[in-house]
């Protein structure tokens, strides 16, 4: 049976051929595998092109670990969470940053102001949230190191620009830069060890514009659901004070604090966990020896009478823990 391949697709070989870097091959190969027509003429050309695909993800991740690390790109992990803000050109990201944290990021009208990851922290009542800028995504360009930056932050916030006529196409492009890598982005909790499940939501930047609100829609009709979308603006700061509460309450962070026994509870510093975590996670952070040794731990919630459980009892946000090793 013939293949019968089309223009779209002959177009796209023509542009993996002219590719140089790896990165760029990675992207071509793969509005090639998207214009391949699927019926049984291509099926030989279609386990070809994943073949290439999985060897072309193998020098790139082999060529990632040879290279030194730009120490710009290397970020910390500090406060109860970490979320990397993404995002393409001009939609926003740095002046979220800014008005949200403590961090002054460059900002401007134009595209690619931001050269660097930068974090800052927003406060939330006893605790802080780590928000992390980074360089735009396109269709034809994803910073080097972003991947792993991404994979290792506890979730994403993929901004969009709705003050633009491109922003479904925009975000589409943003999406499958990542998609293309074998990146996904995801509605709820991953499990333990997808490295490439992201935990994503989309900040709808600058609803203040003109057809804003029209734009919405369309995005929201484009994702079908699968996405949360929080609309936002930074120029009048529509929704901005509630940010920080609804990306606590989104993260489920959830804190605990513990007491000597004979004292009152040290509520100025409380250790973080995520909901489902155990008494045991919070062993772990405290002390070895409260994570090796622990008999039993006394808890109070929402009561003057504590109970006394075990290393596996879930934990809850406002729990009081004395532990008992």
């Amino acid at each position: 049976m013939p293949a019968n391949l089309t223009p779209e697709y002959r177009k796209a070989e023509e542009a993996f051929r002219a590719a140089k870097t790896t990165d760029e091959k990675i992207e071509r190969l793969g509005d090639m595998i998207s214009a391949l027509p699927k019926h049984k003429g291509t099926d030989h050309l279609f386990a070809d092109l994943k073949r290439r695909m999985a060897t072309l993800q193998r020098q790139l991740e082999t060529s990632d670990k040879k290279t030194r690390h730009d120490s710009s790109a290397e970020v910390p992990r500090e406060g109860a969470a970490q979320i990397i803000l993404i995002g393409p050109p001009n939609s926003g990201k740095s002046s979220i940053l800014k008005l949200l944290t403590n961090a002054n990021p460059e900002i401007g009208s134009y595209p690619f102001t931001t050269h660097q990851v930068q974090p800052g922290m927003i406060p939330y009542e006893d605790i802080q949230i780590q928000l992390v800028d980074t360089p735009p995504v396109t269709a034809d360009y994803m910073p080097r190191h972003l991947l792993s930056i991404v994979r290792k932050a506890d979730c994403a916030l993929l901004v969009a620009d709705m003050s633009s006529d491109s922003t479904l196409d925009d975000i589409e492009a943003v999406m499958q830069a990542f998609t293309v890598r074998h990146v996904q982005f995801v509605r709820g909790k991953k499990d333990q060890g997808e490295r490439d499940k992201i935990v994503c939501r989309i900040l709808a930047n600058k609803m203040d514009a003109p057809d804003a609100q029209e734009r919405l829609e369309l995005l929201r009709h484009m994702l079908g659901g699968m996405l949360e979308i929080y609309p936002v603006s930074c120029a009048n700061g529509e929704n901005l004070e509630e940010l920080p509460t609804v990306l606590f309450r989104w993260m489920k962070v959830v804190r605990v604090y513990t007491k000597i026994p004979g004292e009152k509870a040290d509520r100025s510093c409380p250790y973080t966990v995520f909901e489902g975590q155990l008494v045991g996670d919070i062993c772990t952070l405290i002390h070895k020896d409260f994570a090796e040794k622990l008999r039993f731990a006394r808890l109070w919630r929402g009561s003057d009478n504590p109970i006394t459980v075990s290393r596996n009892e879930p934990v809850k946000d406002g729990d009081i823990l004395e532990l008992h090793i």
